[in-house]
């Protein structure tokens, strides 16, 4: 009798990546087992960001899921050895854990290398080679993976759907789907990212879906399969948008999905680019979900790892604040692990998990310990903590504002020239003309520079 393990990530251990020359990042929940998330990625352009998603890409790589292996040798490029560790754990009472780990070496990598390196890291642990695997790209094949203190492997069953998306425009409309295109199984072409959305299966497998229920209804037999799919994909919609958002379909002239939204009938095409980027990887991770040939009592769980780059990519303000939130309601047995650049997302969602990426003045960079997401604090206090922006105003009106600031000193010192002082009447109208705002700061504050200035003259 084997235990069937819904596994997600602990922790991620790499060396010689991208901009890292050490990587560890905890993903647990500080007791020893996987925190769900989300986990959102933050940090300046070139910290690493993506580069830490594909580093979970790459460990998890499967024969088949699409992982452009050749793109990230660039990033291993100039290292003088690169590894990455992935320490998995069971998210039930199985307990097991196990890990999956990567090397590139320019030279021969001795025999059990990467496995001395992974026990030094965290153990108990099983590491075992794909047999025929070559020096250079050195993996572990995952369903040997996996361990239990004083178990048997062969009692274990791995049971989890991962996938990787990036910002992806490739839902559109089709003249005539194919009916019988198919994915095959939820590991092809499931951590390709720009590439993994696979625009003519979705679309067959909600086509199947809603005809497969309509014949179950007229023949009178259960339609619960069928429908908890699609309602799944609809209600995760609608969490999202926070509008009525039906799936319907045409039938003529040609078998057609379409979204209907605000009254409208929209195919794929017609989709706002944000809404139709976000609707593709939905779709496509549900539809991989359906995929998998689950235990029964993983059947409604439906574990998995789903990493989202870019996540807010074209993507409003308003539907920033609402898409991890509404992610962790729809899935929520999945680990979510995303990278962002906006405190609309950092800040939106109480279960989340903050990683910074730092970059230093030498290039290399590094991650802070973990942190709760900021929520109830302002964007602005968000901007400051995690982004390192000060100011709340645009470059131009903040170089402005400092300026009025160093001459409004002089104001209050008395040592202001007649030139100085009609620079700053000049910076005084054109700030106050910009927003009421900063007419609020600037007017104040001159109305009692001024009587500052006045009283000290003439008393």
């Amino acid at each position: 009798m084997r235990d069937n393990c819904a596994m997600a990530l602990l922790r991620l251990i790499a060396e010689g990546i991208g901009p890292f020359e050490r990587l560890d990042l905890d993903f647990s929940d500080g007791d020893g087992r996987p925190r769900l998330g989300p986990h959102i990625l933050a940090g300046v352009n070139g910290s690493g960001k993506s580069t830490v998603l594909r580093a979970i890409a790459w460990a998890l790589e499967r024969e088949g899921s699409g992982f452009d292996d050749a793109a990230w040798k660039q990033l291993t490029l100039g290292q003088g050895g690169s590894r990455v560790l992935a320490i998995m754990r069971d998210q039930t009472e199985c307990g097991a854990r196990y890990a999956l780990g990567r090397s590139v070496y320019p030279g021969y990598l001795s025999p059990g290398a990467l496995e001395d390196w992974a026990e030094s890291q965290a153990q108990p642990l099983l590491l075992r080679r794909v047999p025929g695997s070559k020096p250079l790209s050195n993996s572990i094949r995952l369903e040997e993976a996996v361990l239990r203190p004083g178990r048997e492997q062969s009692q274990y069953r791995v049971a989890f759907n991962v996938a990787a998306y990036a910002p992806s425009t490739q839902l559109a409309w089709i003249d005539q789907p194919n009916l019988t295109a198919s994915i095959g199984n939820h590991v092809h072409q499931s951590l390709a990212f720009h590439a993994t959305v696979q625009n003519a299966a979705i679309q067959a497998w909600l086509l199947s879906l809603y005809s497969k229920r309509a014949i179950a209804k007229e023949r009178g037999v259960s339609t619960e399969t069928y429908t908890r799919s699609l309602s799944r994909f609809e209600a995760a919609l609608k969490l999202l948008y926070q509008e009525d958002i039906r799936f319907e379909v045409d039938i003529e002239p040609h078998f057609q999905p379409r979204l209907r939204m605000r009254n409208h009938d929209l195919n794929f095409s017609q989709l706002p680019d944000g809404v139709r980027s976000t609707v593709g990887w939905v779709a496509d991770f549900m539809m991989r979900q359906d995929a998998v040939h689950w235990a029964p009592e993983l059947e409604e769980k439906r574990p998995g790892i789903l990493l989202l780059d870019e996540v807010d990519a074209h993507l409003h303000p308003r539907w920033q604040r609402l898409l991890l939130p509404a992610m962790r309601e729809a899935l929520p047995n999945v680990q979510i692990i995303a990278t962002s650049h906006s405190p609309f997302v950092i800040s939106s969602c109480p279960d989340a998990v903050i990683h910074v990426l730092e970059v230093g003045s030498d290039g290399v960079a590094t991650n802070r310990p973990p942190e709760p997401s900021p929520v109830g604090a302002s964007i602005m206090t968000t901007l400051k903590d995690i982004f390192g922006v000060d100011s709340r105003f645009d470059v131009q009106t903040e170089r402005e504002l400092n300026e009025w600031n160093e001459l409004s000193r002089l104001i209050a010192s008395g040592k202001i020239s007649p030139d100085e002082r009609n620079r700053l009447s000049e910076l005084t109208a054109t700030l106050s003309d910009r927003s009421e705002e900063l007419r609020s700061m600037v007017g104040s504050a001159v109305r009692s520079s001024d009587a500052m200035l006045d009283a000290l003259l003439h008393r």
